[in-house]
């Protein structure tokens, strides 16, 4: 008997042949799979190229407007060359055909005035142009000093000033060897620190190099009282260690201590916060409109000695600046300002006046007790608040901040009179409070409006731009042309003046420039640094 052959329906053609759709359909699907798995990095590597790609451009924009600026400065520099050629030559011709009587004259005519030697580092800047032209003015001699941060070839605008005696360029790092050195050479009476770059404690300890090696006196606070004034929290103990009304600031770590510092002052206004809290978070206002509110709204603070709270007073009157020039203790010129948010109708009021009145009174207790050692110039920021009774209502001004240097006398100088004999009682032996009459609260002016030129282009501009511009981008656009274009007017200048007029054109054409491209150059080779050491 013999084995016949399994049907067809058994072979393994057959079997073969009737799996084949389903192995054909596993095949597609692995493939599939393959395919998207390949797929996704190179999606996923596609982002981080968009991504550096909007980065690069961010940074070519930057880098665009960088350029901008200072190349739009270099040919506005250039374009008014000539009228400013013209402008110094026909004021140093009237300058010529005016008598030649002296400005000193009035000085000299007294027969106790002995001229001092006086050293202004920072004399590049307006504010110490105006003070070496103010001390010139008066028959002393004026050293003048720039602290340089760029090795440029030339002087600044201020250095080729015909008021000054002698001009040198002190470089950062070796400010107080220089300066030192100086003093000696020149035997300076008394230096006024006037330069920005230059910081408080470098000014500070300068003057208790120079004071302890020779005999110039320095317009600085010494470097305890410097770093006193400058640090927040040693501030706040230096007002209340003299009874002077500062703003309340408590760490909370409990409720019980948040409801007990309300009740204790019911008329007071408090922002409360966490310590560890971002900038962009907002603070708590207490207390609310009603007592039940302000429960609840204490009730859902987390708060505990692991995570602290911080109460700061607030003001509801708004703040301002008092700039102030002390010596041994004695406000000698003071000036007082609104914030710029709020400056358009401040000075106009007498209510304005009496708030001006009122922080001068305040100053001068401040640098009464703060004792002879208080000699420098200072901004003190200060805020006013109400305070209820029962029947009546007053305005409280407190103390909140302050900044010592040359940022104050910046705003002091600023439409204001040099005060040169409050800076003379720093050598008096014997410092004598100045007269009320001598010494009054100078209110900052109110801004100036654009002039009417500028008033009439953006009119012109903004009826016919709009299509293709937005109208808020024309009037910043038309802002900073007029911010450009305003050093080149010279009767808008303050470097220029009738008998000084080289300052302001060496400035504008020659100082000016040659900084823009030196920065421009220095930006070139840093961008440029990177990509050559990355070709090697």
């Amino acid at each position: 008997m013999s084995l016949k052959p399994l049907p067809d329906a058994s072979g393994p053609e057959t079997l073969l042949g009737l799996n084949r759709s389903k192995f054909e359909y596993t095949l597609l699907e692995l493939d599939a799979r393959s395919v998207l798995q390949m797929a996704a990095p190179a999606v996923r590597a596609q982002r981080p190229i968009l991504t550096m790609k909007a980065h690069r451009a961010a940074d070519l924009s930057k880098a665009l407007s960088q350029v901008f600026w200072p190349l739009i400065r270099i040919i506005i520099s250039f374009s008014f060359l000539f009228i400013d050629n013209t402008i110094l030559l026909v004021t140093a011709v009237l300058s010529r055909l005016r008598p030649a009587a002296s400005r000193r004259q009035p000085a000299q005519r007294n027969v106790h005035f002995y001229p001092k030697t006086v050293l202004i580092t920072g004399v590049g800047t307006t504010h110490g142009l105006a003070l070496a032209r103010a001390w010139d003015a008066e028959g002393h001699r004026v050293v003048g000093v720039d602290v340089a941060d760029l090795n440029l070839p030339v002087r600044s605008g201020g250095g080729m000033s015909n008021a000054l005696l002698a001009f040198y360029r002190v470089p950062k790092d070796h400010y107080i060897s220089r300066i030192l050195d100086i003093v000696h050479r020149e035997k300076i009476d008394i230096w006024i620190p006037c330069s920005p770059k230059a910081t408080a404690i470098e000014d500070a300890t300068a003057r208790q190099v120079v004071e302890s090696r020779t005999a110039c006196r320095c317009i600085a606070f010494d470097p305890e009282l410097t770093s006193r004034l400058i640090r927040p929290n040693s501030f706040r103990h230096f007002l209340a260690e003299r009874d002077l009304p500062v703003l309340e600031q408590f760490q909370v770590q409990s409720r019980d201590s948040i409801h007990r510092i309300l009740n204790r002052s019911p008329t007071k206004l408090y922002h409360i916060r966490r310590v560890t809290s971002s900038a962009n978070e907002a603070a708590v206002v207490l207390p609310k409109r009603t007592l039940s509110r302000t429960y609840s709204e204490v009730s859902e603070i987390t708060i505990s000695k692991d995570i602290p709270w911080i109460m700061q007073q607030q003001t509801r009157l708004g703040e301002f600046y008092t700039d102030l020039l002390v010596v041994h203790g004695h406000v000698h010129a003071i000036k007082v300002r609104m914030v710029e948010t709020r400056a358009s109708h401040w000075g106009a009021s007498r209510m304005d006046e009496a708030l001006a009145t009122a922080a001068h009174r305040l100053m001068q207790k401040f640098a009464l007790k703060g004792g002879i050692r208080m000699t420098g110039h200072l901004s003190v920021r200060l805020l006013v608040d109400e305070e209820f009774d029962h029947k009546s209502v007053r305005h409280t001004v407190h103390i909140a901040d302050c900044v010592p240097g040359a940022s104050a006398i910046e705003n002091l100088l600023r439409d204001a009179r040099c005060p040169v004999a409050g800076y003379l009682e720093v050598l008096s032996p014997e410092p004598a409070e100045p007269a009320a009459w001598k010494v009054t609260a100078t209110l900052s002016p109110t801004p100036r409006p654009s002039s009417p030129s500028v008033v009439l282009l953006e009119t012109i501009l903004t009826g016919f731009l709009p299509r293709f511009l937005p109208v808020n981008l024309i009037k910043s656009i038309l802002t900073a042309l007029e911010a450009e274009l305003i050093p080149f007017f010279f009767w808008k200048d303050p470097r220029f003046t009738t008998h000084d007029p080289f300052p302001w054109w060496w400035h504008v054409h020659v100082y000016q420039p040659m900084r823009e491209i030196w920065l421009l150059v220095k930006q070139i080779r840093e961008a440029g640094m990177p990509t050559d050491r990355k070709g090697r």
